[in-house]
């Protein structure tokens, strides 16, 4: 997965990862205690060709991304990528959004966008 993703963007996939993952016990991960930490925003379930996926968008210094905009372009991606991505990445740039396609560890098709510092992610739903 990190070889197409930005880097920025693979550590804070990772840290989702870990919170997702983690309960809330003492032993496990916890958010940041840091009065600036911004959880990422949950923009609901987005059916895919694949299937349900859930739509995320991780906090960064530059904001999230609106849902509205993140759910227009996810759903042109899924629309254009068929006949217009490029590469093992299926990169297309949609609305100034860089979009790619990579499997997860489940090997399910998850697509990741990022535009001026802001960011986001579809995951297993």
């Amino acid at each position: 997965m990190g070889r197409w993703l930005p880097a920025r963007l693979v550590v804070t996939l990772l840290g989702l990862a870990l919170l997702t993952a983690c309960g809330a016990g003492p032993t496990h991960a916890q958010p940041p205690a840091d009065s600036g930490y911004t959880p990422p925003v949950d923009c609901g379930p987005v059916t895919s060709p694949a299937g349900k996926r859930s739509l995320v968008s991780p906090a960064f210094p530059a904001g999230t991304a609106a849902c509205p905009e993140a759910i227009a372009v996810l759903s042109s991606y899924y629309r254009d990528a068929p006949r217009k991505a490029q590469g093992t990445a299926r990169r297309l740039v949609v609305n100034g959004w860089t979009c790619e396609s990579d499997t997860d560890s489940h090997n399910a098709p998850q697509v990741g966008c990022d535009r001026n510092g802001v960011a986001f992610l579809t995951q297993n739903h």
